[in-house]
């Protein structure tokens, strides 16, 4: 199989040739520290990762840097972030403070090529060979932005009318993005909005299907019917929601994240007609305390285990972020496909 059959196979639940294999976001360093010369293109290529995504959602935006010392910028969504050197900025501030705020504000353009420059380069490389996908965001992450967490999670209580606002901008922008960069070729979405820490949702199962849940299921259904396979990744300990993110028709679900109390056995025993499994290798202790040669066992038993039936693509556990050992990603990655592969996992079956 080629890479994106083999994608597209275990996407549709059913049983490819490989284990496929997919990162949300692969922090540089990780990978100048196993390829100095490599590229982010020229690393899923020499690894044969099967997706190819394109980078944070924040970074299809342009920024105004206020202040270069402390490398705090605006984004064009009016929000005020901060460059850490990780691969995601830190939000500090939202532009929206009052109802006023909102009324006189304008979203950014979704149309504008900006947006879609990654997206157009990997598809020059890879359309046809690998699945290709966009990381955009549903119904959650941009709210935030403006209005910055803390604000928008009170505001579920104190302001509901604000909410639903902020969230028709956000969904009324995401599907023009999802139409764009499926009519430019991409093969896959990514919605990558985070609803969970480590101890549950970070809003009520309640008001998660009053505020989010609509939106969710919009930007999904034009996804789906645009041509396109839709992956959901959301952080932390999601199981009280869960149920209701896989009914909004999702191909995929990531990370499933163990340290977070998500057992992904039990999740593909429940959902697994319904939906494929993504992620579980820890990215705390496997992939950035551990020994290449853990790291291989932790590979081998997820797939033994995870694997047999099809409906799997293996992944880290949220992404692949500094503190990953480059020589611990590079054995994940070797031995996906090692102990990847089918034809000896028949007798698991």
């Amino acid at each position: 199989m080629t890479n994106y059959e083999r994608a597209a196979t275990a996407l549709k639940l059913g049983t490819p040739d490989m284990v496929p294999i997919f990162e949300l976001m692969i922090d540089n360093r990780v990978i100048k520290g196993i390829c100095p010369e490599c590229s982010y293109e020229d690393f899923v290529e020499k690894y044969d990762l099967d997706i190819v995504l394109t980078g944070t959602p924040s970074g299809n935006y342009r920024i105004e840097m206020i202040d270069e010392k402390t490398k705090t910028f605006k984004t064009e969504w009016g929000e005020i972030r901060r460059d850490t050197g990780q691969t995601v900025s830190f939000p500090m501030e939202g532009p929206i403070k009052s109802e006023e705020d909102l009324e006189n504000y304008t979203p950014p353009d979704p149309h504008d090529p900006y947006r879609f420059r990654t997206l157009k380069r990997l598809l020059n490389r890879f359309k046809g060979k690998k699945m290709v996908g966009m990381h955009m965001h549903d119904a959650f992450s941009y709210p935030t932005y403006l209005r910055g967490m803390d604000n928008l999670l009170m505001d579920l209580v104190l302001n509901p009318e604000l909410v639903k606002k902020l969230v028709r901008i956000a969904v009324d922008h995401s599907k023009e993005l999802i139409k764009e960069a499926v009519k430019l070729g991409a093969d896959l979405i990514v919605f990558g909005d985070d609803y969970g820490g480590n101890d549950g949702p970070l809003m009520s199962p309640h008001h998660f299907k009053e505020f989010f849940l609509p939106g969710m299921k919009e930007v999904v259904e034009i996804a789906k019917n645009e041509g396109a396979y839709v992956i959901k990744h959301t952080d932390g300990n999601i199981n009280a929601i869960l149920e209701m993110i896989i009914s909004t028709g999702i191909d995929g679900i990531h990370p499933l994240d163990p340290e977070a109390g998500m057992n992904i056995k039990e999740v593909k025993d429940k959902y697994g007609d319904r939906v494929c499994v993504i992620g579980n290798i820890d990215t705390g202790k496997i992939l950035s305390e551990s020994t290449p040669e853990e790291v291989d066992k932790a590979v081998r038993d997820t797939i033994m285990e995870i694997a047999p039936g099809g409906g799997y693509i293996i992944a880290s556990a949220n992404s692949i972020h500094s503190k990953v050992r480059p020589e611990n990603y590079l054995a994940m990655l070797k031995a996906a496909r090692k102990y990847g592969n089918y034809q000896h996992l028949g007798s698991a079956e």
